[in-house]
């Protein structure tokens, strides 16, 4: 395949993976709203979207092996102006997953310690219930004894 052709299907590439990094980055900030505001509903329609995004990253990293294969020899054949664009679009990619990542740990960290809440919560009823099951029988008990006793 001619150079050209191969530098012009290199920045194409690239510059679809910024394209799915900026929305998979919106769609990061989406979700940790909808985290903070507990919908679950709403959350699930975003992580299903993501979900496609990813698997669209997954497709596209297939299509850039034979680049990254190669790297060495053709990041160094390219003009300098081409490899400027090449540079800009990999660190916006690399600053886009950072923050993605970043994101997702702390929406992870948030729904973890819902998660503690919640499991303290029904531990708390759940001895509530059983104090309240055995009062009502000692209650129930006490009160059949006296009854008994005025008979």
């Amino acid at each position: 395949m001619h150079e050209t052709l191969n530098e012009q299907r290199l920045i194409e590439l690239l510059r679809h993976q910024q394209v799915l990094y900026r929305r998979l980055r919106q769609l990061a900030d989406r979700q940790k709203a909808l985290v903070t505001e507990d919908d679950t509903v709403s959350l699930i329609d975003v992580l299903a979207e993501r979900q496609k995004l990813v698997d669209g990253l997954m497709g596209l990293s297939g299509k850039l092996a034979p680049y990254r294969a190669q790297w060495a020899e053709i990041y160094g054949n390219l003009e300098e102006a081409t490899r400027q664009e090449v540079a800009k679009l990999l660190e916006e990619a690399n600053q886009s997953l950072g923050a993605i990542i970043s994101s997702d740990s702390r929406d992870s960290a948030t729904l973890t310690a819902r998660r503690h809440g919640m499991a303290t919560e029904l531990a708390e009823c759940t001895t509530g219930g059983r104090v309240n099951s055995a009062y009502g029988a000692t209650h129930a008990s006490v009160v059949g004894s006296m009854t008994e006793a005025r008979a």
